[in-house]
This record gives structure tokens, C-alpha cells and sequence, in this order.
């Protein structure tokens, strides 16, 4: 089973730290870890997508080699008839 992680929200102190981010006000700070968040889990979302097709492509690639099949015929669509 996949362990949990516990996530920590930046705050707007360690915001501040940042270069740019040093004079922002509490509701640009929190306005700013709002769309970072956002940012964040959109560009997950699209990592997650991508690891998955990648790792369907590879279990496609091994049933072919298993199968007898050539990579390039598959990837097109066509099979070897036995």
C-alpha cells in the first residue's frame, strides 16, 4: 500500500524569503500560495498522465516482444499473422 505524505503549504513568511517576494503584502502572499498551489497540482496532474502512458507504452512493448511481434509493426497497428 502507498504510504501517505504529509504535505506542507508555504507560508508567507518563507514566501518572503524569496527573491521578488520580499515586500509583498499578507494578501498578495496568500493570493500568490493560492496560484502556486494551483500551478502545482495542474503540473502533477500532467506528470501523473505522462508516467502513465509511459508506463503503458512499456508493458505494450514487452507483450510484443513476448508476443513475437515487431516493435515498429505494432506501434502502427499491424500484428504478425501466424
Amino acid at each position: 500500500m502507498a504510504e501517505k505524505k504529509e504535505h506542507k503549504r508555504l507560508t508567507i513568511a518563507e514566501l518572503r524569503n524569496c527573491k521578488g517576494f520580499e515586500n509583498y503584502s499578507d494578501e498578495q502572499g496568500e493570493a500568490t500560495i493560492k496560484s502556486l498551489e494551483k500551478l502545482s497540482i495542474l503540473f502533477y496532474g500532467l506528470y501523473m498522465k505522462q508516467k502513465q502512458k509511459e508506463q503503458k507504452l512499456s508493458l505494450i512493448k514487452k507483450e510484443n516482444k513476448k508476443g513475437g511481434t515487431n516493435e515498429g509493426d505494432a506501434e502502427n497497428g499491424k500484428r504478425d499473422v501466424a
